[in-house]
């Protein structure tokens, strides 16, 4: 009988080694490979959502039709036939975001599970890849991105309550927190102004005229009003004129202008400082000495600002012409802000019909006009009566029209007066880069 041999030692050990750089080779292409399939069925569970918030969407029911706003759905509330959880663990933050753009809706993607695993950008589903998924994420990363991040030049988010069935309306400070729509850079527009939250107060301290008339002295002025609902003359804004400072500025809104808004500020350049409309005395060239003192656009550098440019000025009778001749076209030259006309005080004052009646207290119906002017100051000793409109007076060639704040009436002053005359400035905004409502 033979003698049967096994493996020796130095055999098994060359085994044991093949083996070993097998294991080697194969489990990371094994591990990729299981990783691979586990994002792939991401991707696909996030497709299985859009489908079902698709079916949602149509049907109306949750009236998705602001173009400003950004819409995000949490999933708990979309139904589906086949998904429900994450390959890695249950879903904790997970939002369907949809954006309508007056004609068609565009879906996007942002989660995370229980397993640290999902989508951190706001990614359009039909981009959504394997690539996307990352993993170390948290909840507060997902909850901080949908209240803070709206897709395109959007000024609204709007994430949706499921115990409620009522959307929780947030308002972007500035749509530079926005991404774009491809999921690319998004070059944003910036926010001018937003609605005040409280409005400003000063004491009457007039026995006579001015607030003394219609206040009494001793009594709280209140200027302007909150804004409720869309915007109208005299809601109060805090504006952001600035590029990198904060919403700190105090206008009042003047009325619309095509896609823009006009707003003119509570306060006067300098102060209290006054200058000249025109030193020449002349009221046919417009406000050529008054314009220097505007913020130009370096100061006031805010993108959103519509710069006033070349501008046509009419009399208060809108005629191009004084007695003086042809009102010439004014060019604001790189300036951030412009004088308001007799004409935008008209159609948002209720209380003055004309300018030129010299009627005390015609302009009682938007005091909001006179803040930090006569019209709340001591009685005698030199006050500021009031700020030079654009407008010049049509039946002299020197004169020009102001708001005075000591009777509360629009009146005319010569346009070289070197005291009593303030500038104030106005401000022309894109509609779009205003916020027109509060929450």
């Amino acid at each position: 009988m033979k003698e049967e041999k096994g493996f020796t030692l130095i055999e098994l050990l060359a085994v044991i080694i093949i083996l070993g750089i097998l294991l080697l080779i194969a489990i990371p292409s094994v591990t990729n490979y299981i990783n691979n399939s586990r994002k792939s069925a991401y991707v696909s569970t996030a497709k299985e959502y859009l489908r079902g918030a698709t079916t949602l969407v149509n049907s109306g029911d949750l009236e998705m039709y602001e173009t400003n706003s950004t819409y995000y759905i949490p999933i708990s509330y979309v139904q589906t036939e086949n998904a429900s959880k994450s390959p890695y663990g249950d879903f904790t933050q997970a939002y369907v975001g949809v954006i309508f753009d007056g004609y068609e809706y565009k879906y996007y993607w942002v989660s995370t599970d229980d397993a640290g695993q999902g989508v951190k950008k706001i990614t359009p589903l039909d981009k959504l890849n394997e690539d996307d998924i990352i993993s170390g994420l948290k909840d507060s990363d997902i909850q901080y991105i949908v209240e803070h991040k709206g897709i395109g030049d959007r000024t609204e988010i709007k994430i949706l309550d499921p115990s409620t069935n009522e959307w929780r309306n947030i308002h972007l400070d500035d749509t530079i927190n926005n991404i774009g729509e491809d999921g690319g850079v998004f070059v944003p527009s910036y926010i001018v102004c937003k609605p005040a939250e409280t409005l400003h107060k000063k004491t009457c301290q007039r026995s006579t005229n001015g607030c003394g008339a219609t206040v009494g002295n001793g009594n709280t002025i209140t200027y302007g009003t909150l804004v409720d609902g869309n915007p109208k003359a005299g809601d109060a804004y805090d504006c952001k004129v600035t590029q990198d400072g904060g919403y700190t500025e105090r206008f009042y809104y003047v009325g619309s202008e095509g896609n823009n808004s006009v707003f003119i500020s509570s306060e006067n350049i300098d102060g209290q400082t006054t200058y000249p409309y025109d030193l020449v005395n002349k009221n046919i060239y417009g406000p050529r000495d008054a314009y220097n003192y505007l913020p130009d656009t370096n100061t006031w550098n805010n993108p959103g600002l519509i710069a006033p440019g070349t501008r046509s000025i009419k009399a208060e009778n809108g005629n191009g012409s004084t007695t003086g001749g042809t009102i010439e076209s004014f060019t604001y030259t790189d300036k951030a802000a412009r004088l308001l006309t007799s004409q935008e005080l008209v159609s948002m004052c209720s209380t003055i019909s004309s300018v030129g009646s010299y009627t005390t207290g015609e302009l009682d119906g938007c005091s909001w006009l006179l803040e930090n002017i006569g019209y709340y100051e001591k009685d005698g000793g030199e006050r500021t009566y009031g700020f030079w409109l654009e407008t010049p007076r049509s039946d002299n060639d020197y004169d020009i029209w102001y708001v005075n704040g000591d009777y509360r009436l629009v009146y005319f002053g010569t346009a070289s007066t070197t005291s009593g005359y303030v500038v104030r400035p106005v401000i022309t905004v894109k509609t779009s880069n205003v916020f027109s409502y509060t929450e």
